[in-house]
């Protein structure tokens, strides 16, 4: 979610957003509201009446989001079970607003759908559709950024690029970081091991893959224990 009278002068929408992020990084804040614009403030304030924080809500309540603040942007990321209605709320409060919604990598319309969504958004319908019967999987990526100082605007792509050639094991002994090492322990300790698909540890990652029915059991204890210790999370569809 972004203020695009902020954003206009820029060529590349993305761009803009991978340098507001690099930005607030060296201040801090992230975590707090009072880091956006006022315009984004009143978004979220609409927002979080129907997804609220995940600090702020129930363990097993799916509609707990993870929220990132930065001045002219804020960043979300929504369980699996409620993401369609998330994004059409956001968008609708984005047209009220007057805000832009980027979803993925498109940009949404200004103007949101009145009832039932009638657009393809390649996050919720995929770009190409799996075939009928094929389970999809959700993949939850916890991280520790300062090992290889990774940037939140650069994130995603060395999560690919780590998954692709990067050593892995299923002994957590391979991770590096004290803080991926704490978050394993208590991890384990939440007995969560019926639903993972496949559980991988790489030097400064940890790779999670649930059946798309189970994501949202996964999402609160994912999000609510990478909140305690401090470590960001990623959260991607059918990665290979």
């Amino acid at each position: 979610m972004f203020d695009e009278r902020v954003a206009l002068a820029q060529v590349d929408c993305s761009d803009w957003i991978r340098g507001e992020i690099d930005a607030a990084l060296k201040d801090g804040g992230w975590d707090k509201p009072k880091s956006s614009s006022p315009r984004l403030r009143k978004w979220f304030d609409n927002m979080r009446k129907s997804f609220p924080l995940m600090i702020d809500a129930d363990p097993d309540d799916s509609f707990g989001t993870e929220y990132s603040f930065y001045k002219n942007l804020i960043e979300m990321v929504f369980a699996s079970s409620v993401g369609e209605e998330g994004i059409l709320q956001a968008w609708r409060l984005a047209e009220k607003h007057g805000l832009r919604l980027l979803v993925g990598d498109e940009l949404l319309p200004r103007t949101a759908p009145k009832g039932e969504r009638d657009l393809h958004i390649s996050v919720l319908d995929g770009r190409n559709r799996a075939p009928s019967g094929m389970v999809r999987s959700i993949c939850y990526v916890v991280f520790d950024p300062d090992i290889d100082h990774v940037a939140p605007s650069s994130a995603k792509t060395w999560v690919l690029e780590r998954l692709r050639a990067g050593p892995w094991s299923k002994d957590q002994s391979i991770l590096m970081g004290d803080r991926l090492k704490q978050w394993a322990a208590q991890f384990a300790a939440r007995n969560l091991d019926g639903l993972i698909l496949e559980l991988r540890f790489y030097h400064d990652l940890i790779f999670i893959r649930v059946a798309d029915k189970n994501a949202t059991k996964m999402f609160s204890p994912t999000m609510d224990l990478s909140h305690k210790i401090g470590l960001p999370v990623k959260v991607f569809a059918d990665i290979e």
